[in-house]
């Protein structure tokens, strides 16, 4: 089987190839919020749509999932 255009790019990088998938997240996560602050710039239509969704959660127009349903979600993936 082929490797993935995501694999090959991990191949080049041994060490974490061989972490697990959870501690690879982690270190995602961890490389991710190094890069940012509350300075980081947020565009303004970035704004207006995190605005437009927390207005609809107030107002009960989105659907809300439990951490359990959200869970079950995920391990169907």
């Amino acid at each position: 089987m082929p490797a993935t255009p995501q694999q090959s790019r991990l191949a080049a990088f041994p060490e974490l190839a061989r972490l697990s998938k959870a501690r690879r997240l982690q270190l995602a996560d961890e490389l991710w919020m190094s890069g940012i602050s509350d300075e980081t710039p947020v565009p303004q239509w970035h704004q207006e749509i995190l605005d437009q969704r927390w207005k609809d959660y107030q107002a009960g127009k989105t659907k809300r999932l439990t951490l359990k349903q959200l869970e079950q979600r995920l391990a169907k993936r």
